[in-house]
């Protein structure tokens, strides 16, 4: 059975109404597609009875420069959220621009009634499109909180 003209148009059409949805649902940076999505790193914090911890303070510094990222003054609701569960933010890709493809090294640090309970070191990097952790741990264990 021979498809009419007007079917094989219909079809095409069809085709390249496809295509250019999946062409126009990525975002392009430098030539690269990039999703949608919006990417955030965190490091999920507990004691040694598989509890939450729930930091009193804590930040993210850029180990080459010193700068340093709060994220409870970037979002404070979320971060509350967060806290609660013992999650906190190593980094977003609303702030992929500190860090190289290649990597770039980070400390974060967790603080619990002014003492200092969490030094961990992190490399992230990005795609062009998200922030990527490259090495370091995503889930803290055992940590002493007394």
């Amino acid at each position: 059975m021979e498809m009419t003209l007007a079917r094989k148009m219909k079809a095409a059409t069809f085709f390249l109404v496809g295509c250019c949805i999946v062409f126009f649902s990525c975002q392009r940076t430098a030539g690269v597609p990039c999703t949608e999505e919006y990417r955030m790193l965190t490091v999920s914090i507990r004691d040694s009875s598989s509890n939450p911890v729930i930091l009193s303070d804590y930040y993210v510094k850029k180990t080459s420069t010193g700068e340093i990222v709060n994220f409870t003054n970037q979002d404070p609701y979320l971060d509350s959220i967060n806290r609660i569960q013992g999650v906190y933010f190593l980094l977003t890709d609303g702030l992929m621009s500190m860090t190289a493809q290649s990597g770039t090294e980070f400390e974060f640090h967790g603080m619990k009634e002014n003492k200092e309970i969490v030094n961990e070191k992190y490399l992230i990097g990005n795609n062009e499109c998200h922030v990527n952790l490259i090495s370091g741990k995503t889930e803290l264990i055992n940590i002493a909180v007394d």
